[in-house]
C-alpha cells in the first residue's frame, strides 16, 4: 500500500502546479527508497530538475533546494551532494547546518565514506558532524583525516569575523575531541590539546546554559568547553597543571567533583530518555497564540505516545490554522508548503499511517486543501512504513490582530 500510494501521488501531482509537483517527487523519493531504490533514484532526480526551475523568490527557492538535498540524503546521497555543491557559493556557510550533517550522515552511512571525507574538508560548505564518519570509518588513516578536516574547519571559525557567532558550531570539534583523541599519536593529541587549551584562554567568551547530565550546569562557553575535554587534559596533563586549570575555573571544578572526567563521565551515566518524552521535530504550533496550542501539544504528545485517537484532533488544528491561512481579509501569501496548516496537515497525517496502516487512507478527504492532501499522503505512507517524520521548513504566519507576544 505504501508505495501504491506514493506512486498515485506522484502521477496526481504533474496536474497540479509546478512546486506540488516537485516536492510530491522529492518526498515520494524519500519514501520509496524503502522499498525500491531505482524508483527513488529516478523520482529524486525529477524532483530536483522541477524544484530547480521552479518560479520562485530566491530566498523561498532556497528553502525548497535545502529541502530537496535532506530529502535526498535518503533517496539519492551522491545525487543529493551534487545538489549540494550546486548551491550558489553565498549559501555555503562554514558553521554547521543540519543540511549538511545529514548529508555528511547519509554519505557515510551509505558507504561512502571518502566522499563524506571530501565534504568535511572543504570549508566552503556548511556541515558538522566530523563525529559520525569518524565512527564509522575503520580505517585509521580516514578516521585521522576526519578528525584533520574538523580541526580544519574548527581553525576557519574562530577566524571568522564574527566569531564567536555561532559558537554551538564549536562544540562538533571539541566533542569529536573529547572522545576520539586516543586515535591521535600521544605527541599528536598533546599538541592538539595544547592548541585547545589556549584557544579556550584566549577566545572571546559569552554567556550559555550548557547542562551535562542531571547535576551539572555551566554557565560560559569557556567552561563549557573546558569540561567538554576534561577527560584528555586529566590524562595527558600533571596533576598539579590540571588542579592549577580547575582553580582559574571553580564552576568547572565543582562539575569535576560530580564527573571527574567531564563530558566523559557525565556520558557514561546518563540514562536514556523514556521513548515519548519530548516532541519529535513534526510538532507544529498554532500561530494564534490560543487554547490550540495546548490541544496540540496534548494531541502531539499522545501521537508519540501510540495512542491513535490523537489523530483526529492533529487533523482538527490542522483545518483551524487552515483557515487562518485562508482569511480572506488576512491571507498567507507565501508559498502553501512554508504553510502552517501544511505542515499540521503532513504530521497528522504521518502519525495516522504510523498507528493505523492502510486504514488512514480516507482520513485523507477530511483534508480540505486537495494539494495538501496529495502531499500529506505521502507522510502517510511513511508513517505505514516505520520511516522518521521529516517536517520541512515552516514559516509562521501570523494573522491580523493575533500576533504573539
Amino acid at each position: 500500500m505504501p508505495a501504491n500510494l506514493v506512486k498515485r501521488a506522484i502521477e496526481q501531482s504533474r496536474n497540479r502546479e509546478p512546486l506540488v509537483n516537485a516536492m510530491a517527487l522529492l518526498g515520494g523519493a524519500r519514501v520509496l527508497a524503502a522499498v525500491d531504490q531505482e524508483a527513488a533514484k529516478q523520482a529524486f532526480a525529477e524532483g530536483v530538475t522541477a524544484a530547480e526551475n521552479l518560479p520562485l523568490a530566491a530566498r523561498h527557492l532556497e528553502l525548497v533546494l535545502d529541502q530537496a538535498i535532506q530529502l535526498g540524503t535518503m533517496a539519492d546521497p551522491l545525487a543529493a551532494l551534487a545538489l549540494f555543491r550546486r548551491l550558489p557559493s553565498g549559501q555555503h556557510r562554514l558553521w554547521p547546518s543540519s543540511t549538511g550533517s545529514m548529508l555528511l550522515r547519509s554519505l557515510a552511512q551509505s558507504g561512502e565514506v571518502e566522499t563524506a571525507i571530501e565534504l568535511l574538508e572543504d570549508l566552503n560548505c556548511e556541515t558538522g558532524d566530523a563525529d559520525v564518519v569518524v565512527r564509522i570509518a575503520s580505517d585509521p588513516a580516514l578516521q585521522r583525516r576526519a578528525m584533520l578536516a574538523a580541526r580544519e574547519r574548527w581553525r576557519a571559525l574562530r577566524k571568522r569575523p564574527d566569531f564567536p557567532w555561532p559558537a554551538l558550531a564549536q562544540n562538533d570539534f571539541y566533542r569529536l575531541f573529547s572522545q576520539h583523541w586516543q586515535k591521535l599519536e600521544p605527541s599528536e593529541a598533546e599538541t592538539w590539546l595544547d592548541e585547545i587549551l589556549l584557544a579556550i584562554e584566549t577566545d572571546p567568551d559569552h554567556p550559555t546554559s550548557a547542562r551535562f547530565g542531571e547535576h551539572v550546569e555551566l554557565h560560559s562557553i569557556r567552561d563549557m568547553h573546558l569540561f567538554e575535554i576534561l577527560n584528555v587534559l586529566s590524562t595527558l596533563k600533571p596533576p598539579d597543571q590540571v588542579e592549577a586549570i580547575l582553580q582559574a575555573h571553580p564552576d568547572v571544578a565543582d562539575a569535576a567533583r560530580v564527573y571527574s572526567l567531564g563530558l566523559e563521565s557525565s556520558r557514561a551515566q546518563q540514562r536514556p530518555a523514556p521513548e515519548g518524552g519530548r516532541c519529535g521535530v513534526g510538532f507544529v504550533c498554532s500561530s494564534s497564540g490560543s487554547g490550540g496550542d495546548r490541544l496540540s501539544v496534548a494531541a502531539m504528545m499522545a501521537a508519540q505516545r501510540g495512542d491513535p485517537s490523537a489523530v483526529q484532533p492533529l487533523l482538527a488544528e490542522a483545518r483551524r490554522l487552515h483557515l487562518e491561512d485562508t482569511e480572506t481579509n488576512d491571507p498567507n501569501l507565501i508559498p502553501r508548503i512554508f504553510w502552517t496548516s501544511y505542515h499540521a496537515c503532513k504530521v497528522a497525517m504521518y502519525w495516522a499511517g504510523k498507528h493505523l496502516g492502510k486504514d488512514a487512507e480516507p482520513l485523507l478527504a477530511e483534508i480540505q486543501d486537495p494539494d495538501f492532501a496529495l502531499l500529506a499522503s505521502i507522510d502517510l505512507a511513511a508513517g505505514a512504513l516505520g520511516l522518521p517524520q521529516h517536517s520541512g521548513v515552516l514559516i509562521e504566519h501570523y494573522p491580523k490582530g493575533n500576533y504573539r507576544k
